[in-house]
């Protein structure tokens, strides 16, 4: 945070704490440090009123109200928006007790929405070893060694984040690029190694982990699930369901469940993020996620999504029925998400024809269409929504025609497509048709698009490929996420892949198919209103409007103005749930 003279950017023109002290005031529900204070929310003192707001922030606030699109001022009272006008009505409103934020030249957004992560994987990757900037297999292989070196012997070494399409130079013994285990296994042989691809579809073992988890020439692939050979041999390498076979290398008990969550949850609202769509949690996470909401541990809103391949999580949770609004509205969990297939990178997302640049396949189905059918006949009578990942356009084609004969009831369903990355042209109307919303993630566009065309080749890039603007032109709620892990935490560089459809490095300088690019506004309402409705939650949140609860990001610079070329040095200043200041960032030293 940039200071201006001796003036920090958050101030009160008054300071009265009486006998609190600055650590009864400041520390809720995260200990905000004491070269903070200067920056953060003060009392006011004044004349006593009858029920005067908590806290008033003063300042540029873009609502998402299309009746009042930016307002100067708002009130706050039992963590919901009392008043949303301008300032001197609110601060008409103030009391003895009252906190005020000053914003200055910041600026306040209804809190950041990301409709599609992984908490437990974002939890994870704070602990793993960090290979997503890896130029190479051979820095990858240092990386992964000099982690080993710290540990003793047979712990497991967990690492994510490779993409062998971004490495400089294909690895020596490639498989169509990936990666096998002889390199690795040479340079870590007394540790077990687990390396997740970024993509989340494939990972990589050396020989200590496949010996300890029993994978060898005669180990048999799950259905959905490829185990890749090479002269009979495994490489280490899995792709899909496959995965699974690497379980008992990344168990955790409910207390590292609860971990997890922390570590995520402090990361999230460090990047503004006030609610976030668990697309796929283990019961494990989903016990520690309601036992958090119980105590009020939960310091950011959740809505989790029960992932149907873990049978025993979704036995229970179908017979218990969904939970909504627990832990003072910090939990919800009333969703199922199903995985139909896989991904491009691994070149398993399921194509209607052939990859481009891999005539022999087509991709793969990971669950089973009638099963599918099954699982949305058995919980529609508590109202589940059904939230499938699809990214290629037979995928996403199977599955839109399974929705069908639910989606023609007459009920609220709000099924989800994730991802719909790739889309057969003519398919697109049929979300909006079905009332399907399409959950996708922009920021995929700067991360795939510059190798996705080899998989698709021009024809299927151009006709059905992060086709936003067209989805939006024909009516349907397109919400948006950063798939966290698999992508950065970082609502404003997927903004910035929204509205300019370039990678992060600013390439191409007209962006890919730039006529599906988004407005600034529309990419706003993606991560905000919509992502709200995504999970019938537009009534609390998603704006800033008169009893909504009090969620609040904000940012250093406008980002309905700033130049694009300074979208991507935007900054969270501060972060609010439910009228508590839960993050707000360190003051850098005064010029």
């Amino acid at each position: 945070m940039i200071t201006r003279g001796l003036r920090p950017p958050f101030y009160c023109s008054q300071l009265d704490l009486g006998s609190a002290t600055t650590q009864e005031v400041f520390m809720r529900p995260f200990q905000i440090p004491a070269a903070l204070l200067l920056a953060a929310t003060v009392l006011i003192s004044c004349q006593s009123q009858t029920e005067s707001p908590e806290m008033i922030v003063l300042g540029r606030l873009v609502t998402m109200d299309p009746q009042q699109p930016q307002v100067s001022a708002v009130a706050i009272s039992n963590g919901r928006f009392s008043f949303v006008g301008d300032q001197a009505s609110a601060v008409a409103l103030r009391g003895p007790d009252t906190r005020v934020i000053d914003l200055d030249d910041a600026t306040a957004y209804p809190g950041f929405i990301d409709a599609h992560l992984h908490v437990a994987g974002i939890g994870a990757a704070q602990r793993s070893v960090d290979l997503t900037d890896a130029s190479s297999f051979s820095e990858l292989i240092d990386r992964v060694a000099a982690r080993a070196a710290t540990l003793r012997a047979g712990v497991v070494v967990r690492g994510r984040g490779w993409h062998q399409s971004k490495w400089l130079n294909p690895p020596s013994g490639h498989i169509e690029g990936f990666p096998t285990h002889h390199a690795l296994s040479k340079a870590v042989p007394n540790h077990p190694v687990v390396l997740e691809h970024a993509n989340g579809h494939s990972a990589l073992l050396n020989q200590r982990g496949m010996e300890q988890l029993g994978i060898d020439a005669n180990t048999i692939a799950p259905e959905g699930g490829v185990i890749v050979m090479s002269d009979g041999q495994p490489t280490g390498l899995l792709h899909e369901t496959a995965i699974d076979l690497t379980a008992p290398l990344h168990a955790y008990d409910a207390q590292t469940a609860e971990e997890l969550v922390n570590l995520a949850q402090q990361h999230l609202l460090s990047e503004g993020v006030t609610t976030a769509h668990d697309a796929g949690a283990l019961q494990v996470d989903l016990e520690a996620q309601w036992a958090m909401a119980r105590r009020g541990d939960l310091a950011m809103r959740l809505y989790s999504m029960v992932y149907a391949s873990d049978e025993g999580a979704l036995s229970e949770w179908l017979a218990r029925g969904p939970l909504i609004n627990a832990g003072d509205n910090r939990l919800t969990v009333r969703s199922i998400k199903v995985q139909a297939d896989g991904a491009l990178g691994s070149r398993t997302a399921w194509l209607h024809a052939p990859y481009t640049d891999a005539p022999n396949t087509s991709g793969v189905l990971t669950y089973d269409l009638d099963a599918l059918s099954a699982l949305i006949r058995d919980s529609r009578e508590h109202n589940w929504q059904i939230n499938v990942h699809a990214i290629g356009d037979r995928a996403n084609s199977e599955v839109l025609a399974v929705f069908a004969p639910f989606t023609a009831a007459n009920d609220d369903h709000r099924f989800r497509i994730e991802h719909a990355q790739h889309l057969r042209l003519g398919d697109g109307p049929l979300f909006a048709e079905q009332g399907v919303i399409a959950s996708m993630q922009p920021i995929h566009l700067s991360s795939d698009r510059p190798w996705a065309i080899d998989r698709l080749g021009q024809q299927r890039i151009k006709e059905g490929a992060y086709i936003w603007r067209d989805l939006l032109s024909t009516g349907v709620i397109v919400a948006s996420g950063t798939d966290a892990p698999v992508e950065p935490v970082d609502p404003i560089a997927n903004f910035y892949a929204a509205v300019t459809r370039k990678t992060l490095k600013g390439m191409p300088e007209t962006g890919f198919e730039p006529a599906q690019k988004l407005t600034r506004m529309e990419a706003l309402h993606a991560m905000t209103l919509a992502a709200a409705y995504a999970a019938f939650e537009e009534r609390d949140k998603g704006s800033i409007e008169v009893g909504k609860l009090a969620d609040l990001t904000v940012l250093n610079q406008d980002l309905t103005t700033v130049p694009e070329v300074e979208i991507l040095n935007t900054e969270v200043l501060l972060t609010m749930v439910g009228g508590e200041v839960v993050y707000q960032r360190e003051e850098a030293a005064n010029p």
